[in-house]
């Protein structure tokens, strides 16, 4: 009975908030205590390097994560939550090829996020017997929790600008431990069914050009990063949870070192990440 409760409580506060604002929907993040939702991660990952960077021109491999979202606190006046992820399992395609991911598997991450789904911080920072690469994947796993839904009110073909932790591949070119990047989000549509109401949302942006140096054949070099994010989600209103989440990143490193010419490509990285509720 009180979990009926609270289920036609959610559904008040929701029909509220649209009626109170003209047939804009007031999009807020309010996962349910409790609640325990299953995943699958699916990362496809390509890099080009030029051979004065590496002897193997080209890198492909494909990570599979299963883990399982718990629900672990909400404020009922919308103020925020906490989320706690746990890696059931974690593969790599080709298999062999990080000797450290049985690690991962049983690890935990908690997500703090604000009303609107803002990831705030993540705990905690290190994890006994995780490298510092797992445990940024890691938080790359509780960022895609983050549904970056805005302050206002919104009906489909708004748009807002959202601030976001860069995604691992970001860091990971740009060797930098974190970053910050700005994206813009779209209301494409609201999606209603009997028993549910589905946001799906747009992403879009540049990634920041970011300045680093590279290890290569011919001595450190100095070189920037940029590229594009492209994606979208479907996310669950009543139930305050993520449906689907597709994310694709586009990145190139590039050098105006005089012994190697203006503009002279590096390495080229794409990423395809799919989640997807079980």
């Amino acid at each position: 009975m009180k979990l009926a409760h609270m289920a036609r409580l959610c559904w008040v506060i929701l029909f509220a908030e649209i009626a109170a604002c003209s047939g804009k929907v007031a999009l807020r993040y309010r996962p349910r205590r409790d609640a325990v939702h299953h995943y699958v991660l699916t990362m496809r990952y390509s890099r080009d390097d030029a051979p004065i960077v590496a002897s193997v021109a080209r890198t492909d491999q494909v990570w599979t994560i299963y883990y399982t979202q718990f629900g672990r606190f909400t404020d009922r006046g919308g103020a925020g939550s906490e989320v706690s992820l746990q890696i059931d399992s974690a593969q790599l395609q080709p298999s062999g090829a990080d000797p450290d991911l049985p690690a991962m598997n049983g690890a935990t991450i908690l997500a703090f996020l604000d009303g609107r789904g803002q990831l705030q911080r993540t705990e905690p920072d290190t994890l006994p017997g995780l490298t510092h690469d797992m445990v940024l994947r890691l938080r790359a796993i509780a960022a895609a929790v983050a549904p970056w839904f805005p302050q206002e009110p919104v009906e489909p073909g708004d748009a807002w600008t959202v601030t976001t932790p860069a995604p691992l591949e970001v860091l990971e070119m740009s060797g930098q431990d974190s970053s910050k990047l700005q994206l813009h989000a779209t209301f494409n549509a609201l999606q209603k069914s009997v028993n549910d109401w589905i946001a799906d949302v747009g992403i879009n942006g540049q990634l920041p050009t970011v300045e680093t140096r590279v290890t290569t054949g011919l001595g450190a070099l100095a070189a920037r990063s940029s590229g594009t994010m492209i994606g979208r989600y479907r996310f669950s209103l009543p139930r305050g949870v993520m449906i689907f989440e597709e994310l694709s990143v586009r990145l190139t490193l590039v050098t105006d070192a005089p012994r190697v010419g203006r503009d002279t490509l590096l390495s080229r990285l794409v990423t395809q990440t799919t989640i997807r509720l079980q």
